[in-house]
């Protein structure tokens, strides 16, 4: 009896001039192709009348790896087709998994995996270059995966700034997945990061969608579309939608609004608050820029209220462990009472200024994240070692630029105090 084998082939997002020359070879080897009836179509003009072929309905991927297994294991030369990479919530996995419950050696059946281009990929290519910095692809199925789960790697991805691929965004029965994700992003982005629509990419109805944060539509997707939601450095460009390398664009580029405001508001006077400690600060905000501010708050023992109607999950255990305030609901007049300093750190540029006009008429210090015209101080990016504290700023411009010469000088500084010992 001859050997099997058994190829993962991936046949890329759509258009077959996409798939890799690899994978061709291997659909063209194969005695029997196994795949979801779609896909088979997809490559129908690449087959041979000599291949059997047996083409499935969706939602039988696990009938579908078995199927193959037993038939390599018989000794035949087996395809199993998966649309974009099949190593991408596709084939691969189910093939394995059903490997692993046999108890599989590593050689009998052999498999082969042939990677190719996925449709976010593909997506990001018709856009631009949205994935030029770290990245990660979410699909907001529950159908395996439960919503809660989602929902965390969502606020996790959202906090960690990375540009988000949102697959399987939208169906007639999850007709609400899609808008809550886009909620939860809002919370951690401005309401002007790009974001785009992509059905169908490499298809003959392809559609492309580019918007912002702010304007983005679920209806507008469905199960063949693919969501990219950009980062805090992402900008869009002549109809483009580019993610920068690293964190260095000049202001005014696709800049978060706390980065690329130019209104002038003459020259600072820097100082360093004392008698912080026990002092009643109000934070307005629940995203990353707020936890930003409430870290060095407490790092000098003030008394920290947050107000906001979601927050992120470190603010949340430190809310929990009983170190902040955390007033779950929106701003209202009269949260700032009392306060020796306020902060607007919303990504709602009216519930910031509302926060600036109160914190004025009660003679309260406030610092506005995304109008710093608007504020009376601008934190610095602090370094404290010891007795020595080193502050950068940037007039409030550029805090990004800020923190990465903190982290320079503090990198010099460790290395200066280490020669010395």
């Amino acid at each position: 009896m001859s050997e099997g084998i058994l190829y993962l082939v991936s046949i890329g997002p759509g258009d077959v001039d996409h798939m890799t020359p690899a994978a061709r070879r291997a659909l063209s080897d194969a005695e029997v192709v196994i795949g979801y009836r779609l896909y088979v179509g997809q490559v129908r003009d690449l087959l041979h009348p000599g291949q059997e072929v047996r083409a499935a309905a969706m939602g039988t991927e696990r009938r579908r790896a078995e199927e193959a297994i037993h038939l390599a294991a018989a000794g035949r030369r087996v395809a199993v087709l998966s649309s974009g990479d099949v190593g991408i919530y596709a084939m691969a996995a189910p093939v394995f998994e059903a490997l692993a419950a046999r108890g599989w050696d590593g050689t009998r059946p052999e498999v082969v995996v042939y990677p190719g281009v996925s449709a976010v990929q593909a997506a990001a290519a018709r856009v631009g270059a949205p994935l030029n910095h770290d990245f990660c692809t979410i699909s907001l199925s529950d159908l395996l995966t439960p919503w809660e789960v989602i929902e965390r790697r969502l606020h996790a991805a959202a906090w960690g700034d990375f540009v988000i691929a949102l697959y399987n965004p939208r169906s007639r029965k999850r007709h609400w997945h899609l808008s809550r994700a886009l909620e939860i992003i809002r919370q951690y982005r401005g309401e002007d990061t790009p974001v785009a629509f992509v059905r169908n990419v490499t298809r003959g109805d392809e559609s492309v969608h580019l918007t912002t944060l702010a304007g983005a539509d679920p209806t507008q997707a469905d199960m063949f579309t693919l969501v990219l939601v950009g980062n805090r450095e992402t900008f869009t460009l002549a109809g483009r939608m580019v993610t920068p390398r690293g964190y260095t664009l000049p202001a005014g580029l696709g800049m978060p609004p706390e980065e690329s405001r130019t209104a002038e508001v003459g020259p600072v006077y820097p100082i360093a608050l004392t008698r912080l400690q026990g002092a009643r600060v109000v934070v307005v905000g629940g995203g990353p820029v707020a936890e930003r501010k409430v870290r060095g708050l407490l790092d000098v023992g003030a008394r920290v209220t947050v107000v906001s109607p979601d927050a992120t999950p470190r603010l949340r255990a430190w809310a929990e462990a009983g170190r902040i305030t955390w007033e779950r609901r929106p701003y209202q007049d009269g949260d700032l009472a009392g306060a020796r300093l306020a902060f607007a750190a919303t990504n709602r540029r009216e519930v910031n200024a509302q926060v600036a006009r109160a914190a004025a008429a009660l003679g309260i210090l406030c610092n506005v994240a995304d109008a710093r015209e608007e504020g009376d101080f601008h934190v610095p990016a602090v370094y404290r070692k010891g007795s020595i504290t080193l502050a950068v700023s940037t007039g409030g411009q550029s805090p990004t630029r800020a923190r990465a010469v903190r982290d320079a000088l503090a990198r010099a500084l460790k290395t200066i105090t280490e020669d010395e010992v």
